[in-house]
C-alpha cells in the first residue's frame, strides 16, 4: 500500500485560505492573483482549481458547505422544518468569511461581499419557500417565510462575526435568529 502525498485537501483549503486572506489584506482583493494565492500557498495554480474555482469561493465555501447541509435536510420531507433550519448552524465556523467581513474595507471585498450575501441569502429563501410550497403552504406566503428565515440565518452570521467571531458561538447567534423570524414571522399585524 503506498503512502498518499501532499497535504490533505482540508488542510490545502485552510492553507488557501489564509494565504489569500493574508495577501487580501496586505494589497487587496481586486489586487491580488491566483497565481500570488497559490504561490504563497505553496502549490501550483492548478492546484488551486482542485479546491476552489476562483477568488470569491475562497471567502464562501465554508457559509456555502452550510447552505448545502441546509438545502439536503430541506429536500427531506420526513424533517421538519425547525430541524432543518438548526442543520444550518450545525459544522465547521465560517473563519475565513468572518474575516473577510470585519476587514471588508482593508480587504476591498465590500462589493464581493454584499453579492455574495444577496445571491445566498435569495438561494436559502428560495429554497425554504420551495419546501413550505410542498408541504401546502401558499406560495406568496411561503416565499415571505423563507425570505424572513433566510434573511435572519446571514444577518446572524455578519452579526456574528462583528462581535468578534472568535469569542462568541455562532450557533447560539444562529438559534437566537431563528427564534426572531419566528417571532416576527407569527406576529399579527396591527
Amino acid at each position: 500500500m503506498r503512502a498518499s502525498r501532499g497535504r490533505p485537501p482540508a488542510s490545502s483549503r485552510e492553507v488557501l485560505a489564509d494565504a489569500a486572506c493574508e495577501l487580501f489584506l496586505e494589497q487587496g482583493y481586486e489586487a491580488t492573483s491566483i497565481t500570488e494565492i497559490a504561490r504563497r500557498a505553496g502549490v501550483s495554480r492548478s492546484s488551486f482549481f482542485n479546491y476552489f474555482a476562483g477568488k470569491s469561493e475562497i471567502l464562501w465555501f465554508v457559509f456555502d458547505g452550510r447552505i448545502d447541509a441546509l438545502l439536503g435536510a430541506l429536500d427531506d420531507p420526513a424533517q421538519p422544518l425547525a430541524d432543518a433550519l438548526a442543520v444550518f448552524a450545525a459544522g465547521e465556523a465560517p473563519d475565513t468569511l468572518a474575516l473577510a467581513i470585519v476587514d471588508a474595507r482593508t480587504m476591498g471585498v465590500e462589493q464581493e461581499l454584499a453579492a455574495g450575501r444577496a445571491a445566498r441569502q435569495l438561494r436559502i429563501g428560495t429554497a425554504i419557500a420551495h419546501r413550505l410550497e410542498r408541504d401546502g403552504t401558499e406560495s406568496v406566503r411561503a416565499a415571505v417565510i423563507g425570505a424572513g428565515y433566510a434573511a435572519a440565518l446571514v444577518t446572524a452570521v455578519w452579526e456574528w462575526a462583528d462581535r468578534g467571531a472568535g469569542r462568541h458561538p455562532l450557533d447560539r447567534a444562529l438559534d437566537d435568529a431563528i427564534a426572531v423570524a419566528r417571532e416576527v414571522l407569527s406576529a399579527p399585524s396591527n
